[in-house]
């Protein structure tokens, strides 16, 4: 079995701006997403569009300056486009995660 690769997400602003708004993640090789919050501000990370989650969790807490690792896909999500919010002191934004085989 193959270890595990991490997709890095950097939050840049307290208005959820990310320095990677699509980040594609294979379910075959348990690809992960961690989030980094820099500044003195965290941020939340929420999958809760209609789609659910592509991870374990819906909602993730990223504290001011650390950071927070989604866990591979479940296994029995489909392979497409989900988006999520990124909720930080001063606004949001809507990345995306596509996952693929």
């Amino acid at each position: 079995m193959q270890a595990s690769s991490t997709k890095n997400v950097h939050i840049t602003s307290d208005k959820g701006q990310v320095d990677d708004s699509l980040v594609t993640v294979r379910k075959g090789l348990a690809e992960q997403v961690t989030w980094f919050a820099y500044g003195t501000k965290g941020a939340t990370i929420q999958f809760s569009a209609g789609d659910g989650s592509p991870f374990q969790e819906r909602v993730f807490y990223v504290p001011a300056t650390g950071s927070v690792t989604s866990g591979p896909p479940k296994t029995n999500v489909v392979n497409k486009t989900y988006k999520y919010t990124v909720v930080g002191a001063a606004g949001s934004t809507d990345p995306v995660v596509i996952i693929d085989n």
